[in-house]
């Protein structure tokens, strides 16, 4: 048994539903801030002091950075290949495709469609997202767009 008189499965399915809700948490903003550019959900996924690649930016740090995504790329769809959920995190691997339109990382307007993958981990707390660790190959999207990738 776990706590006072439950028995440890219920704890277990607790914890299969707070998983699924982190997970179903990412997918929304994959879908919602990413996909389809609604910035406004930020402040009900991310927490005021959500921390991205230990820095502390609060919602307006992932509304910026899919800002500037969208303003270079044209059309930007999101797929997410895999969650994985443990505890208060979760991982996404997730694929985005785009046409570039705008000026990113140096590189002028190319009209090219870029296809670049990512991982984003993150930890929740309370249903809001406080803490964000990524990985993107921003290599592989420059050399897509200077036509070597």
């Amino acid at each position: 048994m776990t706590g006072p008189g439950r028995p440890a499965v219920v704890d277990r399915h607790r914890a299969v539903d707070e998983q699924q809700a982190n997970k179903d948490l990412a997918r929304y903003w994959f879908e919602e801030g990413w996909t389809r550019g609604n910035l406004d959900v930020a402040d009900s996924i991310f927490a005021p002091d959500f921390v991205l690649s230990g820095r502390t930016v609060g919602p307006e740090g992932p509304r910026r950075s899919v800002r500037n995504r969208r303003t270079a790329f044209a059309g930007l769809e999101v797929s997410i290949g895999l969650q994985v959920a443990e505890g208060p995190w979760v991982a996404t691997w997730f694929t985005t495709r785009a046409t570039h339109v705008a000026e990113f990382a140096g590189v002028p307007p190319t009209g090219r469609l870029v296809v670049s993958e990512g991982i984003q981990l993150w930890r929740v707390e309370d249903g809001l997202v406080v803490e964000d660790r990524n990985v993107f190959d921003r290599w592989a999207v420059v050399s897509q767009l200077r036509g070597s990738g």
